[in-house]
């Protein structure tokens, strides 16, 4: 989405140069800063060459001001009038000799400065340009197309704070020119100012393809995705690639979770005769979320089909599957797809989980060594693993792998939530080593990712047991609040709350964890090993 030098040329070509009609905008701004400059007879001749101009007459434009000049050769409108004239016959170097000649006859005479920097742009003097823009501002300094112009040059050098100061100053210049509109947009995102780009590209009204396919994507990326839509289905309408235009639109479709329309714009892709297994993964989730999961099979069976060497499609059938809670299907298909993929880590170590889910803990370890041998340095297999050792009660080799994994990987928020977990399982006394270590690894994956609820949840119930309630209250609060569906800190918060003597809200809990308390123990091993699974 960067856009060199080269671009723009395109832009001075849209705001000033591409036809009769810019080119008498161009000249009135130029000229009406020297009304009633020269004798009459200078005017007149400057009035009826303004007149060309208008009517793109150029070459009588011409040949009137070389008459003019010849006999006034220090006439520095003529000289700029000649300059537009002979810009607009493609004749740029000599155009540019006439505005040095203007500007030689007098430095502050701005619109010669603009008019030359303007056409250096032209021939890619990106450099001459910005000084004769600069210039220019020193003698006009709200000059809204100097600024305009140069906001395009720092954005082509990629100083996008500079860039959006002066766009800003380009008035409403800006937003009658898409592409330089896109580019503010561009780096007000690349200078931290999201909400202004999103806010410019809402105002984007463009008929062009590419402008409107770029901007879908920049908002999308700033997380606007039903405005990326609106970009995305403008797009369609001649975008070089309508594969992508119809890709694009159902992915924003799908992330503002309208998923109809994203069923409907993938449907017209296919129509079209594109049979991509992209295509119909994306298809899949947009069934799933409007809870046709049959549909949602069907188009991931066909991905897996149109491209069977892709695990994606078989690690998206059996998340699908595992959320259904058809175990047997999610074992199944993880078999079909390591026939295809027999070396992928992915999918040995997603059937290792399902594996878990099942109860089947020794064939689950089986599979999670085997993901280890296959990338060693990958946490995600170990934690597996280390769950499912703790349903089988072997906690203490458990633990063994887990401090291991710490050792090499510090900062693993995951890693250290098990080892405080299988710590706290293994059972400790107040105030031992183990103690400490389950403490300290639990602060630490907090700290690490404080909207994990499950790190938050083991500290609670260590602080309760070591005897810091108000502690243990506040994060076992927290962990609640990150994930309602969990109720299982429940019990431990009700019984410090009752400690601490409110026993009102204590009650309350107790009722509600009776509610959840036969799921408890499914709940933690699927809520953990669920992870597994969505793991990117």
């Amino acid at each position: 989405m960067h856009r060199d030098s080269s671009s723009l040329r395109v832009f001075v070509v849209d705001s000033a140069l591409s036809h009769a009609r810019a080119w008498k905008t161009f000249a009135l701004l130029t000229l009406l800063a020297l009304a009633g400059s020269g004798s009459a007879q200078a005017q007149s001749v400057h009035q009826q060459a303004e007149s060309y101009l208008a009517a793109g007459e150029f070459d009588k434009a011409t040949r009137l001001l070389e008459e003019s000049l010849a006999a006034s050769p220090a006439d520095i409108t003529a000289h700029n009038l000649l300059g537009i004239a002979l810009t607009a016959s493609g004749k740029l170097e000599q155009a540019n000799a006439h505005f040095m000649k203007a500007i030689a006859l007098d430095p502050k005479f701005y619109p010669a400065l603009k008019n030359l920097a303007i056409n250096e742009l032209r021939l890619n003097r990106v450099q001459d340009a910005k000084d004769h823009f600069q210039e220019a501002l020193k003698l006009s300094p709200d000059d809204p197309l100097a600024h305009l112009s140069l906001g395009e040059i720092h954005f082509a050098n990629r100083q996008f704070k500079a860039a959006v100061g002066h766009y800003l100053r380009s008035k409403d210049l800006l937003l009658k020119n898409p592409p330089a509109l896109l580019n503010f947009a561009r780096s007000c995102f690349e200078s931290g100012e999201g909400a202004r780009a999103s806010e410019s590209l809402e105002r984007l009204e463009s008929t062009d393809p590419q402008t409107n396919f770029e901007a879908g994507l920049m908002l999308a990326q700033l997380g606007r995705y039903e405005a990326s839509a609106r970009q995305f289905e403008r797009a369609r309408k001649g975008y070089p690639d309508p594969y992508q235009a119809g890709f694009n639109l159902t992915l924003a479709h799908v992330k503002a979770r309208h998923y109809s329309s994203a069923i409907q714009s993938a449907q017209e892709v296919i129509s079209q005769g594109y049979r991509n297994a992209e295509l119909y993964n994306l298809l899949a989730e947009a069934y799933e979320g409007s809870g046709n999961t049959l549909e949602a099979y069907n188009a991931l069976r066909t991905a897996a089909q149109i491209n069977p060497a892709d695990e994606k499609n078989y690690l998206d059938l059996v998340v699908l599957s595992v959320d259904h809670k058809n175990y047997d299907l999610a074992l199944e298909i993880a078999g079909i797809g390591l026939e295809h993929v027999p070396a992928s880590q992915r999918l040995i170590l997603q059937r290792g989980a399902v594996r878990a889910f099942k109860g089947q803990y020794a064939e689950a370890v089986e599979d999670l060594q085997q993901a280890i041998r296959l990338n060693p340095n990958e946490n995600l297999p170990y934690f597996a693993m280390s769950m499912a050792l703790m349903q089988m009660d072997q906690m203490q080799k458990a633990i063994e792998i887990l401090r291991q994994r710490v050792a090499a990987s510090p900062d693993d928020y995951l890693i250290l939530f098990a080892l405080g977990e299988a710590l706290n399982r293994a059972g400790f006394s107040p105030g031992s080593a183990e103690a400490q270590d389950a403490v300290n690894a639990l602060e630490k994956s907090v700290r690490l990712n404080p909207r994990f609820a499950g790190s938050r949840a083991a500290l609670g119930k260590i602080l309760f047991k070591v005897g810091d309630l108000d502690a243990a209250i506040r994060e076992l609060d927290k962990a609640l609040d990150l994930d309602p569906s969990d109720f299982a800190p429940a019990y431990t918060l009700a019984l410090a709350l009752r400690r601490k003597g409110e026993t009102a809200r204590a009650e309350q809990l107790l009722a509600g964890y009776e509610k959840h308390k036969a799921e408890e123990r499914d709940q933690f091993r699927n809520q953990t090993l669920v992870r597994i699974l969505r793991a990117p």
